[in-house]
């Protein structure tokens, strides 16, 4: 089998599912819930670049991996993507170029939000898009925005950018300006199934997964206050991206799930499907067993975060998978520390 060949529908080479599906169930979440069914591909940080390679983000297949990621979201039958930043290695002109033609074949609705290398920064001797230009390009004209889809009101956030009186030229940290929370709250007090998405993570990672090298040189600025807008207007379910590692946490009632990066290991994208029972998210692996080897590979032998996620493989973190599963009577503590233990309540 070739290293860029997908496996089958309905088979991984992480994690076991005894349940059908395009891929294992990662989480079975009792909220949000909808009366409508609603499907949403959630795809982040594809890193594409037409001339990199190697590293750990595996740069040489980021181009088949959202290609790959695009044809099977085309079979799911979902009623909108979400795209959750960091679509360009680093905001290039070419890179978006392959980006565009590669999201020309996705099906139905589509909205992002941009992640810290789609945006412009000091550094660049290019020109990355601004965010009104990304807001044109990819949002639907606007960022923040509200779209409604299926039976959920997406809240898209741009933590990416910065503003007038928040500059994050120099850095890849992010940071929600105080225009957009008096927006957003405003926003929440009138939506009813809201689903908020953005790039960087609303809750520190080793919350999610335990300890993580680099994870928080990168964080969201301003998180806290951020977590207390979702809180206040009990916000149901946070989707982001940024750390490349599918996990989950809790806190003040607030769900956040991280979604994979299609680039580097576990080359994946997730299905997040919301109806009555409650939310099931089932994660599509986009490489067969060839193309995980090698991208484990590169991220073991990479830096110091693709060597985090190469541990956290190794630690087996999914080898047994949902990494929550709230739908079902609980099941004996396996660790109070232990990332996606599930404890009794």
């Amino acid at each position: 089998m070739s290293p860029d060949a997908p496996p089958a529908l309905g088979t991984s080479p992480v994690g076991n599912s005894a349940e059908r599906g395009p891929g294992p169930v990662l989480a079975r979440l009792g909220r949000p819930v909808s009366e409508t069914p609603t499907r949403l591909a959630v795809v982040a940080d594809p890193h594409v670049t037409p001339t990199g390679s190697g590293t750990w983000k595996a740069y040489h297949r980021s181009e088949t991996r959202l290609r790959t990621a695009v044809s099977t979201i085309a079979d799911l039958d979902v009623d909108a993507t979400v795209l959750l930043g960091d679509l360009t290695r680093d905001g290039r002109p070419e890179e978006y170029d392959v980006v565009d033609e590669l999201l020309r074949d996705l099906p139905g609705p589509r909205v992002a939000v941009p992640g810290n290398h789609d945006v412009p920064k000091r550094w660049d001797d290019y020109d990355a898009p601004t965010p009104a230009e990304f807001a044109a390009r990819y949002a639907g004209g606007s960022l923040p925005f509200v779209r409604r889809v299926g039976g959920v009101d997406i809240v898209g956030l741009d933590s990416a950018s910065g503003g007038p009186d928040l500059a994050l030229t120099d850095t890849h940290e992010g940071a929600v300006p105080d225009s957009q929370l008096r927006w957003l709250d405003a926003v929440l007090a009138d939506a009813t199934t809201p689903v908020v998405v953005l790039h960087h993570n609303v809750f520190h990672p080793r919350r999610h997964t335990g300890q993580f090298p680099d994870a928080d040189f990168y964080q969201l600025r301003n998180a806290d206050e951020l977590a207390a807008v979702l809180a206040r207007h009990d916000v149901p379910l946070v989707l982001s991206g940024h750390i490349h590692w599918p996990a989950t946490a809790v806190r003040a009632g607030v769900r956040e799930l991280i979604a994979p990066a299609t680039c580097s290991f576990p080359q994946s994208f997730v299905i997040v499907d919301i109806d009555r029972r409650g939310t099931t998210v089932r994660l599509v692996p986009l490489a067969g067993p060839k193309g995980m080897a090698e991208a484990y590979t590169l991220a073991a032998s990479g830096a110091a975060h693709g060597q985090g996620i190469a541990a956290h493989a190794d630690r087996g973190q999914l080898s047994a998978l949902p990494l929550v599963d709230e739908r079902t009577p609980p099941r004996r503590v396996v660790g109070s520390d232990v990332p996606g233990a599930v404890r009794w309540r």
